[in-house]
């Protein structure tokens, strides 16, 4: 199980369009360059996020290079595994509840509540709305083959991870994926590694560890 530390950043006076360049230069860089299923999908894009957290949740920079480009998803609370997708999975601590958020290059949002593997409840309207988002492809619908780049910025708040108001935990379970089922080059990339013989990100027992530094 992979383990890492979390930096602290003071975000209050950060637009969206600025979170970038400050978690590049302040906040921890992960891989997503684990390919689980290597033989089947051996196509491997470059995949990073920074990672960062704050007084109101978790900010993420995701910054992808790759073939393809599929933004075809119908809006929030829609699938968007199928398009160009970056995928952050979550459990307050160890067991089989966890929440997983999923966006496409478009900034479109799927996440769910899942009391264990294989039962889950969409997020409400009300809940979409409270993460934050920026992306490369906003309010496009696209389906391209050739070498794109492109990025996604989030900042998801503690209580939509499902923390009581004013709670900041020092510590939480995830992982993160990169994928696009639906494309010309298919390929699941996680990284915490999983072992599992058929593509399945919905796996908590393979989260690594993220341990938030001190504000």
């Amino acid at each position: 199980m992979k383990r890492t530390t979390i930096p602290f950043v003071d975000l209050s006076s950060t637009s969206m369009t600025d979170l970038p360049l400050l978690l590049e230069s302040r906040g921890r860089r992960l891989h997503i360059d684990t390919l689980p299923w290597e033989a089947d999908f051996p196509y491997q894009p470059i995949a990073v996020v920074d990672i960062a957290h704050c007084h109101e949740g978790i900010a993420l920079h995701y910054f992808v290079r790759g073939l393809d480009l599929r933004t075809l998803s119908e809006g929030d609370g829609h699938y968007v595994h199928e398009d160009s997708c970056v995928e952050f999975f979550m459990q307050r601590e160890e067991g089989e509840a966890y929440i997983n958020f999923e966006f496409n290059a478009a900034g479109v949002c799927y996440a769910s509540h899942h009391p264990r593997v294989g039962e889950g409840t969409g997020f409400t309207a009300e809940e979409f709305a409270t993460i934050r988002r920026h992306a490369t492809y906003a309010d496009q619908k696209l389906d391209q083959t050739g070498l794109h780049t492109w990025e996604l910025t989030a900042l998801i708040p503690w209580t939509t991870m499902g923390y009581a108001e004013g709670e900041r935990p020092q510590s939480m379970r995830a992982n993160f994926y990169k994928c696009a089922d639906g494309t010309a080059h298919p390929h699941y990339l996680s990284w915490s590694p999983i072992v599992e013989e058929q593509p399945a990100f919905h796996r908590p027992q393979f989260f690594g560890e993220l341990i938030f530094e001190q504000a």
